[in-house]
């Protein structure tokens, strides 16, 4: 159930004071409940997350948790434009929800702006830069897989294992939600098992972001900000971060359109600025035949995920989580007969 405005306006009160406020719905989310808030100390945005009654991916569930602490050392640790949280509430004290308050960055969604090709490529390709800094934070303690305050899932000692068990966690709420027999997981679960060999390449824990799609990325589309059209003004969404092999993020940045020329330009200098050789080369690994592999199921997972969001009251399309399971599905079956890896 959605969030009343009058409901916003206490949370509101509570992080940042009395004052003369207006808030009011805002952005085109389905899972979290976000209002924009104005007033005269500022610019806002309220994210309230579903309940915890909502059918959720694993990972989702209580994920914005781990966000304040992301953000903080985004914020310390690299360039990247990401706001800081200024207050958070996970106590379900207030209300049975977490929810947190942080700037509202300037700007317009990528996939709102209208850009001259000039003006996209120069986004893209700072985007590019961004997400190599964020592939330049690692687990100090090695840990793979789902590790933030959420508490979703074992941390791996590899990410071959954190792949699985995260695949194995996502085809338990496929089954879960009725889609997907139970022997049918276990044997697609097999069948990553069987190729896991595959997976050992990734030796660092590298922050993944989980997300890469256009609406993620705000852009400054006409200089107001005094900036060149099409800089980058912020970076959005790292409820859904990961820890494990630049490949899975990239996979998804390909899968949702993002990973063009311009891009990869952005992504390779500042990977190499950084040190970051194994990340620069991850373009030549994707196209070796360990490299297909791999993009095959990350895609998998990715695709997969919207079995459960289709089914799930944020949309409450079964009919769109049968056409995404029957994709899955091909693919598994092609690669059965074939041993030919692809998406």
């Amino acid at each position: 159930m959605a969030l009343e405005v009058d409901a916003a306006r206490k949370l509101v009160e509570t992080a940042l004071g009395p004052g003369r406020r207006t808030v009011r719905p805002f952005g085109a989310g389905k899972f979290s409940d976000v209002f924009a808030v104005d007033g005269d100390d500022g610019h806002y945005v309220l994210r309230v997350a579903p309940p915890d009654t909502v059918r959720q991916l694993f990972y989702e569930r209580r994920m914005m948790r781990q966000e304040p602490a992301l953000h903080a050392r985004l914020r310390t640790e690299t360039s990247v434009p990401v706001p800081d949280i200024t207050f958070h509430d996970f106590s379900r004290v207030r209300i049975d929800r977490d929810w947190l308050i942080m700037p509202r960055l300037p700007g317009v969604p990528l996939s709102r702006a209208a850009l001259h090709t000039a003006a996209r490529h120069r986004a893209l390709e700072q985007w590019g830069r961004y997400v190599a800094q964020i592939h330049a934070l690692t687990d100090p303690a090695g840990r793979f897989g789902y590790l933030g305050e959420h508490d979703c899932m074992i941390p791996q000692p590899s990410w071959a294992e954190a792949f699985a068990v995260m695949v194995a966690r996502e085809l338990d709420d496929i089954v879960d939600c009725g889609v997907f027999e139970r022997s049918e997981a276990d044997a697609a679960v097999r069948l990553l098992r069987d190729n896991l060999a595959a997976f050992d390449h990734g030796t660092s824990s590298r922050l993944l972001h989980g997300d890469l799609w256009v609406t993620n990325l705000l852009v400054d589309p006409d200089g107001q900000t005094g900036q060149p059209p099409g800089t980058v003004a912020g970076m959005l969404d790292f409820d859904r971060a990961c820890w494990g092999d630049v490949e899975w993020d990239l996979a998804i940045a390909e899968y949702c359109g993002v990973t063009s020329p311009p891009f990869w330009r952005g992504y390779q200098a500042e990977c190499r600025q950084l040190g970051l050789e194994d990340c620069a080369e991850a373009r030549a690994r994707i196209g070796t035949d360990a490299g297909q592999l791999r993009r095959m199921f990350y895609l998998l997972y990715e695709h997969a995920k919207y079995i459960v969001i289709r089914v799930s009251s944020r949309h409450d399309d079964p009919a769109a989580a049968q056409r995404y399971a029957r994709d899955c599905r091909t693919v598994l079956d092609n690669f059965r007969r074939t041993g030919r890896p692809a998406f």
